[in-house]
């Protein structure tokens, strides 16, 4: 992929997301993170994420949950749901920034789509290094709230630096095209 190709990709993403935001009332100005849960949450993993999205509220970030169950476990004022479907798959690929990236999900679909990947350590997934501008996504070691909380407040940091997150998306797309 060239860098015009990322660069249009990039484009593309934020005209997405100011009509998505549009749509559904949220400012398309702060970094975008959505949570695909295709699949039931066990009762660990959703109160480690419901400690997770009580935190995003305090560093501003907007939060977007596509699911069909565990919906009421997430009851967030800042927290918008959507219900599954093709479309609104298709609509939050396009216009997130970023992804929590859970056992269910694929990482390399996240990454086709220029979303940054907050995940654990998994092959193909390379940290953010800010010294060297290396990586394609922001893992973390430790499998708690607090862990996964803190790889999101280093996403939520970089996004806030167009070009280093250009860089970042540029590595992401092009680790999984080859």
């Amino acid at each position: 992929m060239t860098d015009s190709d990322v660069n249009n990709l990039i484009e593309r993403k934020k005209e997405t997301k100011k009509t998505f935001a549009k749509k559904l009332s949220f400012s398309y100005k702060r970094p975008l993170l959505g949570i695909f849960l295709d699949k039931e949450l066990s009762k660990e993993d959703a109160k480690k994420i419901k400690g997770i999205l009580e935190g995003t509220a305090s560093i501003n970030m907007e939060v977007i949950i596509l699911a069909d169950s565990n919906i009421d476990e997430f009851s967030i004022p800042h927290v918008i749901f959507m219900p599954y479907s093709r479309s609104n798959r298709k609509d939050l690929l396009e216009a997130c920034d970023m992804a929590l990236v859970l056992p269910c999900n694929d990482a390399d679909e996240f990454l086709l789509n220029g979303i940054i990947p907050v995940s654990a350590q998994k092959d193909g997934l390379k940290d953010y290094n800010p010294n060297f501008e290396t990586g394609n996504s922001f893992t973390y070691k430790n499998d708690s709230s607090w862990g996964i909380f803190a790889a999101l407040v280093r996403a939520m940091e970089t996004f806030k630096f167009p070009f280093d997150w250009r860089n970042l998306v540029s590595e992401g797309v092009r680790s999984v095209k080859g």
